[in-house]
Protein backbone atom coordinates (compact mmCIF):
# COMPACT_ATOMS: atom_id res chain seq x y z
CA UNK A 1 0.00 0.00 0.00
CA UNK A 2 2.93 2.08 0.44
CA UNK A 3 5.05 2.71 -2.41
CA UNK A 4 8.30 4.41 -3.08
CA UNK A 5 8.56 5.29 -6.89
CA UNK A 6 12.27 4.30 -8.79
CA UNK A 7 14.77 7.35 -8.95
CA UNK A 8 14.21 7.12 -13.02
CA UNK A 9 10.34 7.34 -12.17
CA UNK A 10 10.71 10.78 -10.45
CA UNK A 11 12.96 12.01 -12.99
CA UNK A 12 11.17 11.06 -16.24
CA UNK A 13 7.96 11.79 -14.19
CA UNK A 14 6.41 8.56 -15.52
CA UNK A 15 5.66 5.14 -13.83
CA UNK A 16 7.06 1.58 -15.04
CA UNK A 17 4.36 -0.47 -16.62
CA UNK A 18 5.09 -2.47 -13.99
CA UNK A 19 4.01 0.40 -10.82
CA UNK A 20 1.19 1.66 -12.77
CA UNK A 21 -0.47 -1.91 -13.03
CA UNK A 22 0.25 -2.56 -9.11
CA UNK A 23 -1.34 0.88 -8.41
CA UNK A 24 -4.57 0.60 -10.42
CA UNK A 25 -4.65 -3.00 -8.85
CA UNK A 26 -4.07 -1.34 -5.49
CA UNK A 27 -6.39 1.51 -5.29
CA UNK A 28 -9.42 -1.57 -7.02
CA UNK A 29 -8.33 -4.15 -4.47
CA UNK A 30 -7.77 -1.98 -1.51
CA UNK A 31 -9.07 1.23 -2.09
CA UNK A 32 -6.49 3.76 -2.02
CA UNK A 33 -2.37 3.77 -3.30
CA UNK A 34 0.54 5.69 -1.34
CA UNK A 35 3.72 7.13 -3.02
CA UNK A 36 5.96 8.44 -0.20
CA UNK A 37 8.20 11.41 -0.81
CA UNK A 38 6.90 12.39 -4.25
CA UNK A 39 6.83 16.50 -4.57
CA UNK A 40 10.36 17.88 -4.11
CA UNK A 41 10.52 19.35 -0.51
CA UNK A 42 11.45 22.80 -1.70
CA UNK A 43 8.04 22.64 -3.42
CA UNK A 44 6.21 21.56 -0.48
CA UNK A 45 7.46 24.20 1.66
CA UNK A 46 6.54 26.78 -0.98
CA UNK A 47 3.30 25.37 -0.85
CA UNK A 48 3.09 24.85 2.84
CA UNK A 49 4.22 28.90 3.02
CA UNK A 50 1.89 30.10 0.60
CA UNK A 51 -0.88 27.75 2.03
CA UNK A 52 -0.56 29.40 5.58
CA UNK A 53 0.17 32.77 4.55
CA UNK A 54 -3.89 32.48 3.11
CA UNK A 55 -5.49 30.13 6.04
CA UNK A 56 -4.13 32.43 9.09
CA UNK A 57 -5.38 35.50 7.71
CA UNK A 58 -8.55 33.77 6.33
CA UNK A 59 -9.29 32.13 10.04
CA UNK A 60 -8.75 35.64 11.44
CA UNK A 61 -11.35 36.84 9.56
CA UNK A 62 -13.80 34.76 9.55
CA UNK A 63 -13.43 33.59 13.12
CA UNK A 64 -17.12 33.75 14.23
CA UNK A 65 -18.43 31.99 11.36
CA UNK A 66 -15.79 29.02 11.43
CA UNK A 67 -16.16 28.74 15.30
CA UNK A 68 -20.04 28.35 14.77
CA UNK A 69 -21.85 25.17 15.93
CA UNK A 70 -22.37 21.89 13.94
CA UNK A 71 -19.39 23.61 10.72
CA UNK A 72 -17.54 20.67 11.55
CA UNK A 73 -14.91 22.45 13.47
CA UNK A 74 -16.47 23.99 16.85
CA UNK A 75 -17.71 20.13 17.21
CA UNK A 76 -14.18 19.78 18.94
CA UNK A 77 -12.53 18.13 15.91
CA UNK A 78 -10.81 21.41 14.44
CA UNK A 79 -11.29 20.21 10.91
CA UNK A 80 -11.16 23.37 8.28
CA UNK A 81 -11.51 22.67 4.32
CA UNK A 82 -10.39 25.54 2.45
CA UNK A 83 -11.12 25.61 -1.10
CA UNK A 84 -8.69 27.58 -2.92
CA UNK A 85 -7.77 30.22 -5.44
CA UNK A 86 -6.87 29.13 -8.74
CA UNK A 87 -3.55 31.06 -8.09
CA UNK A 88 0.61 30.05 -8.56
CA UNK A 89 1.96 27.97 -6.61
CA UNK A 90 -1.37 25.81 -6.02
CA UNK A 91 -2.60 25.61 -9.67
CA UNK A 92 1.16 24.64 -10.90
CA UNK A 93 1.00 21.23 -13.05
CA UNK A 94 3.19 19.10 -10.44
CA UNK A 95 -0.37 19.54 -8.46
CA UNK A 96 -3.41 19.44 -10.84
CA UNK A 97 -1.28 17.30 -13.54
CA UNK A 98 1.14 15.41 -11.84
CA UNK A 99 1.75 12.77 -14.91
CA UNK A 100 2.73 9.96 -12.05
CA UNK A 101 -1.24 10.66 -10.84
CA UNK A 102 -2.65 11.75 -14.30
CA UNK A 103 -1.67 8.09 -15.90
CA UNK A 104 -3.58 6.00 -12.60
CA UNK A 105 -6.82 8.52 -13.10
CA UNK A 106 -7.10 7.77 -17.04
CA UNK A 107 -6.29 4.23 -16.58
CA UNK A 108 -9.30 3.95 -13.77
CA UNK A 109 -11.53 6.79 -14.89
CA UNK A 110 -11.19 6.88 -18.42
CA UNK A 111 -9.18 9.71 -20.31
CA UNK A 112 -12.39 11.80 -21.10
CA UNK A 113 -12.32 12.14 -16.92
CA UNK A 114 -11.76 15.98 -15.40
CA UNK A 115 -11.05 18.00 -12.56
CA UNK A 116 -13.60 18.52 -10.20
CA UNK A 117 -12.75 19.94 -6.80
CA UNK A 118 -9.56 22.36 -5.78
CA UNK A 119 -9.47 22.77 -2.15
CA UNK A 120 -7.40 22.03 1.30
CA UNK A 121 -7.98 20.34 4.21
CA UNK A 122 -6.30 21.19 7.67
CA UNK A 123 -6.30 19.63 11.03
CA UNK A 124 -5.98 22.63 12.96
CA UNK A 125 -4.15 22.22 16.50
CA UNK A 126 -6.38 21.83 19.41
CA UNK A 127 -8.72 19.46 18.54
CA UNK A 128 -10.56 17.36 20.95
CA UNK A 129 -12.56 14.51 18.93
CA UNK A 130 -12.33 12.16 16.35
CA UNK A 131 -14.47 12.59 13.24
CA UNK A 132 -17.09 10.27 12.46
CA UNK A 133 -16.19 7.65 10.28
CA UNK A 134 -17.83 8.41 6.45
CA UNK A 135 -16.84 8.23 2.67
CA UNK A 136 -16.52 11.10 0.50
CA UNK A 137 -19.68 10.27 -1.30
CA UNK A 138 -23.35 9.09 -1.49
CA UNK A 139 -25.17 6.44 -3.51
CA UNK A 140 -25.99 7.15 -6.90
CA UNK A 141 -29.31 5.31 -6.39
CA UNK A 142 -30.40 5.35 -2.96
CA UNK A 143 -31.55 2.22 -1.66
CA UNK A 144 -32.95 1.01 -5.11
CA UNK A 145 -29.60 -0.87 -6.45
CA UNK A 146 -27.59 -3.60 -4.74
CA UNK A 147 -24.71 -3.64 -6.34
CA UNK A 148 -21.13 -2.23 -6.73
CA UNK A 149 -20.32 0.41 -9.07
CA UNK A 150 -17.36 1.09 -10.65
CA UNK A 151 -15.14 3.95 -9.12
CA UNK A 152 -16.79 7.38 -10.16
CA UNK A 153 -14.28 9.68 -7.75
CA UNK A 154 -10.18 9.24 -7.13
CA UNK A 155 -9.59 11.74 -4.46
CA UNK A 156 -5.66 12.98 -4.20
CA UNK A 157 -4.34 14.17 -1.41
CA UNK A 158 -1.09 16.06 -1.00
CA UNK A 159 0.46 16.40 2.44
CA UNK A 160 2.24 19.93 3.14
CA UNK A 161 3.46 18.83 6.35
CA UNK A 162 5.65 15.51 7.64
CA UNK A 163 2.20 13.26 9.16
CA UNK A 164 3.01 11.48 12.43
CA UNK A 165 0.67 10.19 15.19
CA UNK A 166 0.55 13.23 16.84
CA UNK A 167 -0.63 16.11 14.34
CA UNK A 168 -3.78 14.67 13.25
CA UNK A 169 -3.38 11.91 10.85
CA UNK A 170 -6.29 10.98 8.56
CA UNK A 171 -7.71 6.93 9.33
CA UNK A 172 -8.64 4.70 6.57
CA UNK A 173 -10.51 1.76 6.84
CA UNK A 174 -9.00 -0.28 3.62
CA UNK A 175 -9.75 -3.81 1.78
CA UNK A 176 -13.15 -3.38 1.28
CA UNK A 177 -15.36 -0.29 2.69
CA UNK A 178 -15.41 1.00 -1.11
CA UNK A 179 -16.68 -2.31 -2.21
CA UNK A 180 -19.89 -2.25 -0.28
CA UNK A 181 -23.32 -1.96 -2.75
CA UNK A 182 -24.25 1.25 -3.99
CA UNK A 183 -27.09 1.55 -1.59
CA UNK A 184 -24.49 1.31 1.02
CA UNK A 185 -24.04 4.72 0.82
CA UNK A 186 -27.28 6.17 1.02
CA UNK A 187 -28.72 7.67 4.22
CA UNK A 188 -30.67 5.08 5.23
CA UNK A 189 -27.48 2.61 5.40
CA UNK A 190 -26.22 1.02 8.34
CA UNK A 191 -24.25 2.86 10.59
CA UNK A 192 -20.30 3.28 9.13
CA UNK A 193 -19.55 4.39 12.55
CA UNK A 194 -20.58 1.74 14.64
CA UNK A 195 -19.62 -0.82 12.11
CA UNK A 196 -16.50 0.63 11.87
CA UNK A 197 -15.07 0.38 15.46
CA UNK A 198 -15.18 -3.23 14.89
CA UNK A 199 -12.76 -3.12 11.78
CA UNK A 200 -9.32 -2.92 10.78
CA UNK A 201 -7.87 0.41 10.14
CA UNK A 202 -4.73 2.29 10.29
CA UNK A 203 -3.38 5.83 10.37
CA UNK A 204 -1.82 7.42 7.37
CA UNK A 205 1.10 8.16 8.29
CA UNK A 206 3.15 9.90 5.67
CA UNK A 207 5.71 12.09 4.70
CA UNK A 208 5.31 15.67 3.25
CA UNK A 209 4.97 15.33 -0.30
CA UNK A 210 3.49 12.13 -0.79
CA UNK A 211 0.52 11.37 -2.77
CA UNK A 212 -2.18 9.47 -1.75
CA UNK A 213 -4.70 8.50 -4.49
CA UNK A 214 -7.93 6.94 -3.03
CA UNK A 215 -11.04 5.88 -4.20
CA UNK A 216 -14.24 8.08 -2.59
CA UNK A 217 -16.05 5.33 -0.93
CA UNK A 218 -13.42 4.20 1.48
CA UNK A 219 -14.34 5.03 4.84
CA UNK A 220 -11.70 7.23 6.49
CA UNK A 221 -11.91 10.12 9.30
CA UNK A 222 -10.40 12.89 10.18
CA UNK A 223 -8.07 12.93 13.81
CA UNK A 224 -7.05 15.66 16.24
CA UNK A 225 -4.10 17.22 15.77
CA UNK A 226 -2.23 17.31 18.89
CA UNK A 227 0.76 19.43 18.05
CA UNK A 228 1.60 23.20 18.19
CA UNK A 229 1.38 23.42 14.19
CA UNK A 230 -1.34 23.34 11.15
CA UNK A 231 -1.85 19.63 9.67
CA UNK A 232 -2.84 20.64 5.99
CA UNK A 233 -2.97 18.75 2.88
CA UNK A 234 -4.21 19.49 -0.73
CA UNK A 235 -7.15 17.97 -1.73
CA UNK A 236 -8.38 17.30 -5.16
CA UNK A 237 -10.98 14.65 -6.89
CA UNK A 238 -10.97 13.54 -10.46
CA UNK A 239 -14.36 12.35 -11.51
CA UNK A 240 -15.35 9.36 -14.57
CA UNK A 241 -16.92 11.71 -17.64
CA UNK A 242 -20.75 12.20 -16.37
CA UNK A 243 -22.63 15.76 -15.83
CA UNK A 244 -20.56 18.24 -13.74
CA UNK A 245 -21.42 21.90 -13.18
CA UNK A 246 -18.22 23.42 -13.06
CA UNK A 247 -17.04 25.74 -9.95
CA UNK A 248 -13.44 26.02 -9.70
CA UNK A 249 -13.13 29.61 -11.41
CA UNK A 250 -9.90 30.22 -13.37
CA UNK A 251 -8.54 33.28 -15.47
CA UNK A 252 -8.33 32.99 -19.16
CA UNK A 253 -4.67 33.49 -18.88
CA UNK A 254 -4.10 31.01 -16.60
CA UNK A 255 -5.87 28.71 -18.56
CA UNK A 256 -3.86 29.39 -21.33
CA UNK A 257 -0.67 28.64 -19.98
CA UNK A 258 -1.37 25.14 -18.80
CA UNK A 259 -0.47 22.11 -20.76
CA UNK A 260 -2.87 20.31 -23.12
CA UNK A 261 -3.71 17.44 -20.56
CA UNK A 262 -4.29 20.29 -17.79
CA UNK A 263 -6.75 21.89 -19.80
CA UNK A 264 -8.62 18.63 -20.92
CA UNK A 265 -8.85 18.12 -17.05
CA UNK A 266 -9.98 21.52 -15.98
CA UNK A 267 -12.77 22.13 -19.23
CA UNK A 268 -15.64 21.71 -17.76
CA UNK A 269 -14.79 24.48 -15.24
CA UNK A 270 -15.60 28.29 -15.19
CA UNK A 271 -12.89 29.28 -17.70
CA UNK A 272 -12.75 33.19 -18.17
CA UNK A 273 -13.81 33.96 -14.75
CA UNK A 274 -11.44 35.58 -11.78
CA UNK A 275 -9.90 33.36 -9.25
CA UNK A 276 -12.03 33.38 -6.72
CA UNK A 277 -11.05 34.16 -3.26
CA UNK A 278 -10.67 31.14 -0.87
CA UNK A 279 -13.72 30.04 0.95
CA UNK A 280 -14.69 27.32 3.47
Amino acid sequence: MRMRLSAEELESGRLSPETLELAVQLIKVNGYVLFEEVLPRAKVEELFNSYVSILDPYFEQHREEILNPGNGFNDGTNHVRLYLPFIKPFCEEAVIANPLVTEIVDQILGEACYMTYFATNTSMPGGKKKQPVHADTSSRYGDRYDANLPIANLVVNYPLVDVTENNGPMEVWPGGTHLHPDSWYAPGAFSKPKLAEHMHHIKMLMPAGSILIRDDRVWHRGTPNHSDKHRPNIALIYSANAPHKGTIQIPQETYDELSTKAQKLLRKELIGYPAAEPKH
